[in-house]
């Protein structure tokens, strides 16, 4: 599945206002570690689109706007939004950091559901 791109602040804000629940993934090009998690975001991707889930990435360094609104630190960043509240977050190149954050989405879905 292929994730869309934010191109700019006023997208950003666009996506994560609108009603549907977004995972973005902060990442930069140059990043070694951004690049050995692309491959779980993607299979994330496939499996959450299903129920609704929006994918998008954010290169830092071409937003560095969007980067300090989000308050982002350290690349890979993955972030979940929804009504323009951030739900979690997850850092770091762990893999199951990123699924952990998709599984605590899960609950929070089933619980209102």
């Amino acid at each position: 599945m292929p994730f869309n791109p934010i191109d700019d602040a006023q997208d950003f804000t666009r996506i994560i206002n609108s009603g549907k629940t977004v995972l973005i993934d902060f990442h930069a090009d140059w990043s070694g570690l951004c690049r050995s998690t692309s491959q779980q975001f993607s299979e994330l991707s496939d499996t959450f689109v299903r129920i609704g889930v929006d994918f998008y990435r954010v290169n830092v360094d071409e937003l560095e706007d969007v980067v300090m609104e989000a308050d982002v630190r350290v690349v890979p960043t993955y972030m979940v939004f929804k009504d323009g509240k951030k739900l979690g977050h997850a850092t770091g190149v762990d893999g199951l950091s990123l699924h952990k954050l998709m599984g605590s989405y899960m609950t929070r879905c089933e619980v209102a559901a």
